[in-house]
């Protein structure tokens, strides 16, 4: 009797101070898991993204009536000129390389060809290599010097090129791919049922594909239209590239000059890239408002997957498409490919001009490549790590619970994927250079340190889309069963989800380091002095003339990547082999 009444009291004892406050005691473990990953990404996106938006007001209240406000931008020429550039840019390039990868899924989805099967293929080899490695290719070949008129004896080429409207023909031929994967995704469920009934109406084939087959794809259309514009007025790429050749001045060459040019303005750069991140707002807000289209709703119970018959005139398609493709990565990758191997790009094309000499003298003694090299791919391999393990926990917390931070996680994931890295980079210097941070050993800025972070950012948003899709398919169920059965958080993640999702974890988090190496904005204006990273490397030696130089470190570096991610994807499948199901 005794026992049980002190087992009674103890029971109804009231809770101490410390038990009250347990975040256990209010929080279940999938919102604790909430709290700590929008943690992680409000350090990494939102905070950085709110540092560059509220600059301008800091700036004000610190300075007073002479700091420069949003109007400064109306008092520079070279400010409002690169407001103007950027937009026609990203305008011209959006709307031109819409259409063009809306053509090309056409042309893909609805026929059979020769070689059909490998154009989305050569179309992800396009969006993949950065853009100022085209840019470059195509600098090689249509520059006064270059591959095109050293071959035709004409600078017809290089004046069709080295104008804004032949700037806006280079940018849409990179970012044409976004538009394709929009379309594509619309075009994978049949429309027949509504084109032969149109057919029966007595309409002809073309007529009916523009009033009934082209409408109710307007929201793709419209989308890879948006997605191209988003990555055109964030490039930084080209006008990297054209530095030396062409002077067009964007918004995100201009903030990078406002940062690393003596005088430094950090007040300047944020100004401009509030601009930027304004008209990206609103180029997203435009993208989310396009997705949610009713209208154009035709899916029902009688619908099934889109058929490819054999092309009518199926050699003039292939031959259309492929050429279109040569001309998007055939001439500049090969443009590159030849140069890395040419003493000089002036001298011509004789015997004596070619040799291995430019990728030898990459590997000399005291080589800046080889430290830029292993540099970016200890970064990026760290970068790669942390972005895995946190896109792993995000797609989690998106697909298997509802809790109210969901939509903030997932914005923050959007965001990071449509910001360019030149405002991810000036936030990123706003948030750690800051005068506080120095006081408690946190001003990251000038560290190695900073680029993994922001590396990190990047590479996240990719990796949780690529996770989503693989716990798509993961019953609920399962879960549920293993928390009936006392299962915790930890043990669900690591015995179920993990094994369940590893192929895509392992794809995940290898594209991530792919996606980091040779990553230009962020690596040039966040790089610690003298730390040499290999995309700044590559830059550098281009706009100072050492043309074999930097094609040859673009190709070894690739090559270097690309074994890198061979091997580890073997290992790692070889140690897992017990989980993976190929």
């Amino acid at each position: 009797m005794l026992t049980i009444t002190t087992n009674k009291a103890q029971q109804n004892a009231a809770p101490s101070f410390w038990q009250k406050i347990k975040p256990t005691n209010w929080l279940s473990p999938d919102q604790i898991l909430g709290v700590l990953v929008l943690a992680i990404l409000a350090i990494l996106v939102l905070l950085p993204m709110l540092m560059v938006v509220i600059q301008p007001l800091l700036h004000w209240v610190e300075v007073g009536s002479d700091a420069a406000g949003l109007g400064e931008i109306f008092k520079r020429r070279l400010w409002m000129a690169s407001l103007k550039n950027s937009l026609y840019l990203s305008i011209g390039a959006g709307l031109i390389g819409g259409v063009m990868g809306a053509m090309l899924a056409i042309a893909r989805h609805s026929y059979r060809f020769p070689g059909s099967r490998y154009v989305d293929l050569v179309v992800w080899c396009i969006l993949i290599i950065p853009s100022f490695v085209i840019a470059q290719g195509w600098v090689l070949f249509a520059s006064r010097s270059g591959i095109a008129t050293q071959l035709t004896g004409s600078s017809f080429v290089s004046e069709l090129i080295f104008n804004p409207n032949g700037l806006v023909f280079i940018m849409a031929m990179k970012n044409f791919p976004l538009a394709y994967l929009a379309m594509s995704a619309a075009l994978q469920w049949s429309m027949k049922n509504l084109s032969l009934a149109g057919r029966l109406c007595g309409r002809p084939a073309w007529q009916v594909f523009f009033t009934i087959r082209l409408p109710l794809l307007l929201p793709a259309l419209l989308s890879g239209v948006v997605l191209v514009f988003i990555d055109t007025i964030g490039d930084f790429g080209l006008p990297a590239a054209l530095a030396t050749s062409y002077r067009y001045p964007t918004l995100p060459y201009t903030i990078y000059a406002a940062i690393n040019h003596s005088p430094i303005r950090f007040d300047l750069a944020g100004i401009l890239a509030t601009y930027l991140a304004i008209i990206m707002f609103i180029a997203l807000a435009a993208y989310f408002w396009i997705l949610r289209a009713k209208p154009y709703q035709f899916l029902s119970s009688q619908t099934g997957m889109q058929e490819t018959p054999v092309a009518p005139y199926s050699k003039l398609l292939a031959t259309s498409v492929w050429s279109f493709l040569f001309v998007a990565v055939g001439i500049p990758i090969g443009t590159s490919f030849m140069v890395s191997f040419m003493g000089q790009l002036w001298n011509g094309f004789f015997i004596g001009n070619f040799s291995a000499i430019n990728y030898i003298n990459l590997f000399a003694e005291r080589s800046l490549f080889a430290d830029s090299l292993v540099n970016s791919i200890t970064i990026a391999g760290q970068s790669a790590i942390l972005s895995g393990i946190l896109a792993f926990l995000a797609a989690y917390l998106l697909t298997f619970t509802s809790n109210g931070m969901n939509k903030i996680i997932d914005s923050a994931c959007t965001l990071s994927m449509a910001i360019p890295g030149v405002i991810l980079g000036v936030g990123f210097i706003f948030v750690w250079n800051s005068p506080w941070l120095s006081t408690i050993g946190l001003n990251l800025y000038g560290k190695s340190e900073l680029l993994v972070l922001a590396s990190t950012a990047t590479s996240v948003p990719v990796a949780v889309r690529i996770l989503m899709g693989a716990m798509a398919q993961v019953p609920l169920s399962q879960l549920n069963a293993a928390r009936l059965q006392g299962a915790g958080l930890a043990r669900r993640l690591y015995t179920i989800v993990m094994p369940l999702v590893l192929t895509a974890i392992i794809s995940a988090t290898l594209s991530g380091f792919g996606s980091s190496i040779f990553e230009l904005a962020i690596n040039s204006m966040l790089r610690p002095p003298r730390f040499e990273m290999l995309a700044p490397f590559v830059s550098a030696q281009f706009n100072s003339g050492e043309y074999g130089i930097s094609t040859a470190a673009v190709f070894i570096a690739g090559t270097v990547a690309a074994i890198i991610i061979a091997v580890c994807n073997a290992l790692l499948r070889r140690h897992f082999g017990h989980l993976i199901k190929e």
